[in-house]
């Protein structure tokens, strides 16, 4: 078919398109679609118009949602580290009067022991050990392990004040893990199988005070492997330089006769989740598996904010996380919101859903619910919560601003930022595809200045 001819009847059948919202109450002479002078069939995408057709006939199947990069055991160690820092700080609340008596002190325990360290420099992975035979012995004959001394004083029996820190050894790659928290022991053991409980190592203490200082944890999820130090400077190195490692804050209190108060607070890296769908994708393959592309790969806003947040905050392993999936309505992301707050411990979590939700005739009311329930679910996770507004121009200005209005409140009833992701960019062929809901390239360098101004007050 000619080019031209093809263009003529794109025309035509976005007018039908715009027509018809309109019959439907949805619609109006300021919303009306770029003129054709400005966008032409030639502008959008292949395999536009199969995605919109999906979209409108688009009924959930019942299967689960699945994400690249989604990994069960992934979600069940964040869970369970979670569940870690959660005890602890019950353990300190309850604690106060014990820790301002000096209670909790090294001259009340006795018999205190080292606990020796180990890298092993064909893993990367760190071991630890009470035992003076099994230390020697392995000094003696396994080479591949860097002998790195005395990393901080336990006890090797349950005394008043301490609780056993139980040893897991993880049978996928030898490393262990330690744990003082009896939430976290109990939750490996029913969901992480290839996890085998060891029994105690030691004892050590869930709270701090003078005389003790805290054993700080990190995972690598690359290798699977936990590290622990209890020098904050080695800590605050990693944190620095080494973005494979997630810190997962302090795993329990060893002894340090020296020590009289806590180290500095670490200041983590920031992690931003963003839950979003096709406008916050670009390009990729949707729900119901049908690749798309709305914008050039490279460009789209959360790929350039991945890089923004390391270079101007300065910070090297600032993470970027987007889940984001074309199709995805707000009980999609409700679903599996906990899994990835699990997974990926984020500081910050970006709603950007609804498109699909307006898309299908929802009702605004399910979209609030759902994403008040999704800030809530990220506010529990300790992570800050940023709900952000696409306009949305198929069903007119008053549904576009009801869709606002509903925006702000879940930003307003949930502790959360309220931001307008597409404020500012004219509603013209230049910005808009032909549907227009999805933002071409010309758009994107907006859309990531109004997330940046969103996100810049808590960096």
């Amino acid at each position: 078919m000619p080019a031209s001819r093809f263009a003529l009847l794109s025309r035509v059948a976005l007018g039908l398109v715009v027509a018809l919202l309109s019959a439907c109450g949805g619609g109006s002479d300021q919303d009306a679609a770029p003129s054709s002078n400005t966008t032409t069939s030639a502008d959008a995408p292949a395999g536009t118009t199969s995605l919109l057709d999906e979209w409108a006939r688009y009924a959930d199947s019942g299967q689960p949602l699945l994400v690249d990069g989604e990994d069960a055991t992934e979600a069940h160690l964040g869970k369970a580290a979670r569940l870690n820092r959660e005890q602890l700080g019950e353990y300190q609340r309850k604690s106060a009067s014990a820790q301002k008596s000096g209670l909790l002190t090294p001259k009340a325990f006795t018999g205190l022991v080292p606990v020796y360290r180990f890298l092993n420099r064909q893993t990367g992975a760190h071991f630890y050990t009470i035992d003076t035979a099994e230390r020697d012995l392995v000094i003696a004959t396994m080479p591949q392990f860097n002998y790195e001394g005395q990393a901080f004083l336990v006890s090797p029996t349950a005394q008043p004040g301490l609780l056993p820190v139980h040893r897991f050894n993880n049978t996928v790659n030898g490393v262990h893990l330690y744990t003082i928290s009896e939430d976290e022991k109990n939750y490996i053991q029913a969901n992480l199988p290839s996890y085998v409980y060891e029994g105690v190592a030691y004892h050590a203490s869930p709270v701090g005070g003078a005389g003790l200082k805290p054993l700080f944890r990190f995972y690598r999820s690359d290798r699977g492997l936990h590290f622990y130090t209890a020098d904050h400077t080695e800590r605050d190195g990693v944190i620095a330089s080494l973005c494979a490692y997630r810190y997962e804050g302090p795993a329990y209190y060893v002894m340090d006769p020296a020590a009289v108060s806590d180290p500095p607070t670490a200041t983590p890296n920031a992690v931003v989740l963003v839950v979003g769908d096709s406008l916050s994708q670009g390009y990729g393959t949707s729900i119901n598996g049908n690749p798309y592309s709305f914008v050039s790969p490279g460009k789209v806003w959360t790929q350039k904010l991945a890089t923004e947040i390391r270079t101007r905050t300065g910070r090297a392993c600032n993470r970027l996380v987007n889940v984001s999936v074309g199709g995805m309505r707000t009980d999609h992301g409700l679903a599996r919101i906990q899994g990835w707050l699990n997974q990926y411990a984020p500081t910050h979590v970006i709603l950007a859903q609804g498109t699909n939700d307006a898309w299908q005739n929802r009702g605004v009311w399910s979209m609030e619910a759902n994403l008040g329930a999704m800030a809530q679910a990220s506010l529990a996770a300790h992570a800050r919560v940023y709900v952000m507004d696409f306009a949305f121009y198929p069903k007119g200005s008053a549904y576009r601003q009801g869709m606002t209005e509903m925006y702000q409140r879940v930003a307003t009833n949930n502790a959360g930022t309220y931001f307008a992701g597409s404020g500012g960019i004219p509603f013209t062929g230049t910005y808009y595809h032909p549907d227009q809901v999805h933002l071409k390239d010309a758009a994107q360098p907006a859309i990531l200045e109004n997330v940046w101004q969103a996100l810049v007050p808590s960096f």
